[in-house]
C-alpha cells in the first residue's frame, strides 16, 4: 500500500493504493494521526480510489479512524472508493456510519 497526505484548508486528505489489510495498520496510523491532532482540521478524507483490495481489518482500521476523529471533533470521509472497494462498503453498510462520495 503507498500512502499520500495533503491538507486542502480544514480537510486532511489521505490517499490510499494497493491492497489493504492489517500489515499496514502503522502506515495508516502514522499517516492520520497528525490530521487528529491538528485543530485546524475538521475533516479526515480516506480517498480509495486506488485501492483494489480490503480485508476486515482494514474496516476495522476505518472504524478506529472513525473513533478517534468522533473524539477530537472531526468526521472521516470516505471518498471516490474503487467498484470493489465500493462493493464491500455497501455490504458491510458502511454508508450509515461514513459520508461516501
Amino acid at each position: 500500500m503507498n500512502t499520500r497526505t495533503s491538507i486542502q484548508g480544514d480537510v486532511g486528505v489521505v490517499t490510499l493504493s494497493g491492497a489493504l489489510s492489517f500489515e499496514l495498520h502503522q502506515t495508516l496510523k502514522q499517516a492520520t494521526h497528525p490530521m487528529l491532532e491538528n485543530p485546524a482540521i475538521k475533516v479526515i478524507c480516506v480517498e480509495l480510489a486506488e485501492v483494489s483490495a480490503m480485508d476486515s481489518s482494514s474496516l476495522g482500521m476505518l472504524l478506529l479512524l472513525r473513533e478517534k476523529a468522533l473524539a477530537q471533533g472531526k468526521s472521516v470521509e470516505l471518498r471516490k472508493p474503487s467498484p470493489i472497494v465500493l462493493r464491500i462498503l455497501e455490504v458491510v453498510q458502511f454508508g450509515r456510519l461514513f459520508d461516501i462520495t
